[in-house]
């Protein structure tokens, strides 16, 4: 009698939702993270060789949160979106070989339904950078269009900023390139279809991460993450 009702759940709730969610998916990727010791010659000549990179801390919080919406993305009902990199996500550009950081169809968008996004958590880059870094945003989404036979919208995606500033929209924009918030993946894919509200992720931020961020930055490692038992996709993390 208790498995048939536990089955009948899952059938009403298929997915976990709101900060359940977060918990389980978002929360294990930052408890996971190990602080490393500074590389820096100048900390090092200081004698203080011995403290915590906290550059290597915020590279490596980037490259989770790049997995956790990749994870959120592919989640998503397949008539809202579908997670293109789980086909592949490397594409050869110019003889190299490049890594796809999000590649994703939104039927609603119309003509705009592909989309290929560079995860970045800053894109304060000198000139020079900027042009480099576009540059090779525009081959990889040329390449994508030609494979995939349809004009690839392509740019930025901050994944810690709600809304992106003006400034750095605008310059951006003027170079062919945009830059777009977690706000603006919430419009595309419609707030009804996520498994959480934009306001529970930035609060979990505040409230869930930021402590263990804190200690990473001071160099102690989190507590041993917690198993989680997840259905579907999730099961992969």
């Amino acid at each position: 009698m208790l498995y048939e009702y536990a089955l009948f759940l899952l059938t009403i709730f298929p997915m976990l939702s709101s900060t359940e969610y977060l918990e389980a998916t978002l929360l294990p990727l930052i408890e996971s993270i190990k602080p490393k010791a500074t590389e820096s010659f100048i900390l090092e000549a200081c004698g203080l060789g011995s403290r915590p990179s906290t550059q290597s801390v915020s590279i490596t919080v980037g490259g989770r949160l790049e997995k956790f919406w990749n994870t959120v993305i592919s989640d998503l009902d397949d008539s809202v979106s579908r997670n293109l990199i789980e086909d592949s996500d490397r594409v050869d550009v110019n003889g190299r070989t490049r890594q796809i950081d999000h590649f994703f169809t939104i039927p609603e968008l119309m003509y705009a339904s592909h989309m290929y996004l560079e995860s970045k958590c800053n894109v304060n880059f000198d000139t020079e950078k900027i042009r480099a870094s576009n540059e090779k945003i525009h081959q990889i989404a040329e390449v994508l269009g030609q494979k995939y036979n349809t004009d690839v919208q392509r740019g930025y995606f901050i994944p810690v900023k709600r809304e992106i500033p003006v400034e750095i929209s605008r310059e951006y924009v003027a170079l062919g390139v945009g830059v777009y918030g977690v706000s603006d993946l919430f419009r595309w894919v419609g707030e009804d279809n996520m498994p959480f509200t934009i306001d529970e992720y930035f609060d979990f931020f505040k409230t869930r991460l930021a402590p263990i961020i804190t200690r990473l930055m001071d160099g102690v490692p989190a507590n041993k993450p917690a198993h989680r038992v997840l259905h579907g996709s999730l099961d992969l993390l």
